[in-house]
């Protein structure tokens, strides 16, 4: 038989393991797939200049990005960013459609908190 002290923590361990289980968790940058954060930094990097001191402030931009927005609202608008840049009448929805700017406006939000972080 279980002492009473012995029960009282059991209960107290089981109730803080149920409480760790239960709680959200915030978007952390492991949220985001490796490759695209790479090809985020290497873009990045591309654009503002390779040296280590950028390569530190491109991955500084991408944690940011994923702290403000979820992997699945940045891939969204930046498939239809990448689409916008299509010629022709078939993308022109994508240049055209309120919703899918609602999205874009997301992820330029996130680029210009990221900007004020890190750059």
């Amino acid at each position: 038989m279980l002492s009473a002290a012995a029960a009282s923590f059991r209960v107290s361990l089981l109730t803080a393991s149920l409480a760790l289980l239960l709680c959200p968790r915030p978007s952390l940058a492991n949220d985001y797939p490796t490759p695209v954060i790479a090809d985020y930094v290497i873009g990045c990097m591309a654009s503002n200049g390779e040296t280590q001191e950028m390569m530190q402030r491109c991955s500084c931009s991408i944690d940011a990005i994923s702290s403000v927005i979820s992997y699945d609202t940045y891939e969204k608008a930046d498939t239809i960013m990448q689409m916008r840049l299509v010629a022709g009448d078939n993308t022109a929805m994508f240049r055209e459609m309120t919703m899918l700017k609602q999205a874009v406006d997301q992820l330029r939000l996130a680029q210009i908190e990221a900007d004020f972080r890190c750059f």
